[in-house]
This record gives structure tokens, C-alpha cells and sequence, in this order.
């Protein structure tokens, strides 16, 4: 079993909720959102103490907190333990990419001088990232973009992380490996689908009757209270998963 701690559970739009973010065993942070690092920070949780920082896909809402992030790490972190930064091909230029765009691009080259930072790019086999073990499964979310879901070893107990996505194979292989899956619900979307909402949960939920769902990315009015063995967080809420 592990702690997982949310640092919100809200779509792109964070109606009601912040932008979705979690953290395994206080070690691990998945999707470095724009309000991560207060976040952490309210939760009592140190930038210094993390081993990895997970990305799924390079939308804003999962990757604007990243600059905010690494002048943290500049701030408190140890400069002999490594920093892994997992997520999808040309990780390392896109971030560097950001960081020009905000005119901070010196701070990465601070960064990259004082710490180990090292830039793990997924490869749909089981790797790992220093103390992590992971496997990035790719899902289907928006035609332009590439998106990953992920399965985290945790001693034997597999969490599954679906990312953005729609009803897709890399969902079912997703499902279909995890003890417990963090499961995106955006609600109704209009056309094309590219989100989940409670109907293809519930679907989901027929399909793998004995995997927990937690859910996540939450657009506005998302009620699964019908839905068997589903959970819905609050934002900073930890669960045992």
C-alpha cells in the first residue's frame, strides 16, 4: 500500500477544484501543475525529499508549475542526490522550451551546474528512475500529442495512473495492471472525445470489477456516488491506495 496525497483534483479549467496533481509516498509527484509547489508547501511536503517528478503530457495545466519547481530545488535541495524528471520523448526540450519562454532560462542552466538532475524518457517498458520503478503505457487523448498513463511498482502493489485520456486499448492495459487506478473523469466534453466522463467509467468499472478507481481531472458536478468501489478526493486529501 502507499499514501497518496492530492494537491488537486480539477481539470483544466479547475472548476471548484485545483489542477489535478498527486504525490506518492511523499516522493513522488505526478504532473508538476501550476499550483504544485504552494501546494506541496500547504501539505507539508518538501521539494528536497523528492526522487522523481512525473509528467504525462505537456499540457499547461500538467507542466506549468515546472519553473516554479526548480527554483525550490535551487533553494533547498541537496546537490549530491539526484532529481529524476520521467515523462514523455523530448522531455528535456520541452521544459527547456518553457523556460525560454518565460525568460528564466538561466535557471535551468543554474540547475544542470549545481544538481543531478537526470531526464528519464519513457519507453512503454518497465524502467527505472533512481528508487522508482514505472511503466508508461501511451493512451489516446488529443491527435497533436502524445499522452502516457503509468503503472508504479510500490513494493509489489501496482498504481495505476490513466494521464488524459478517452476510452482507448492503453486504458484497458492500464486497468487491466494496476491494484488501484487514479482515473481521469473530465465529465461531458463536446466533440471530438477526448476526455473520460462517468459513462465510460462506469463502463470501465463493468469491465474491471476488482480494481478501485479514485478519480481525478474532475470537471464540475462529477457525482460516482452510483458507481461501486469509486472514490472521489477532496483536494490535499491522503489516501492509502
Amino acid at each position: 500500500m502507499a499514501s497518496v496525497t492530492f494537491l488537486g483534483t480539477g481539470n483544466f479549467l479547475a472548476p471548484g477544484r485545483y489542477w489535478n496533481s498527486f504525490v506518492i509516498d511523499r516522493t513522488v509527484l505526478v504532473e508538476p501543475s501550476p499550483t504544485a509547489l504552494p501546494h506541496l508547501r500547504r501539505s507539508g511536503l518538501a521539494v528536497a525529499d523528492l526522487d522523481a517528478v512525473v509528467i504525462s503530457h505537456f499540457h499547461p495545466d500538467h507542466t506549468f508549475g515546472w519553473p516554479f519547481l526548480l527554483l525550490e530545488i535551487i533553494r533547498t535541495r541537496a546537490a549530491d542526490r539526484p532529481l529524476y524528471i520521467v515523462g514523455p520523448p523530448n522531455l528535456e526540450g520541452f521544459l527547456a522550451d518553457m523556460m525560454a519562454l518565460g525568460s528564466v532560462s538561466g535557471i535551468v542552466a543554474d540547475a544542470q551546474r549545481r544538481f543531478d538532475m537526470r531526464y528519464v524518457e519513457v519507453d512503454g517498458m518497465w524502467q527505472e528512475a533512481g528508487p522508482v520503478r514505472f511503466r508508461a503505457v501511451e493512451v489516446d487523448h488529443v491527435p497533436h500529442l502524445r499522452c502516457f498513463g503509468y503503472l508504479f511498482d510500490r513494493d509489489g502493489h501496482t498504481i495505476g495512473y490513466s494521464g488524459d485520456t478517452r476510452p482507448c486499448p492503453g486504458l484497458e492495459e492500464l486497468a487491466g495492471a494496476s491494484d488501484v487506478l487514479v482515473l481521469e473523469c473530465n465529465g461531458p466534453h463536446p466533440p471530438p472525445v477526448t476526455h473520460m466522463d462517468l459513462d465510460s467509467v462506469g463502463a470501465l468499472r463493468d469491465r474491471f470489477p476488482g480494481v478501485p478507481f479514485v478519480l481525478t481531472h474532475l470537471g464540475e458536478g462529477i457525482d460516482a456516488t452510483d458507481l461501486a468501489d469509486v472514490v472521489i478526493p477532496d483536494d490535499f486529501e491522503t489516501l492509502t491506495l
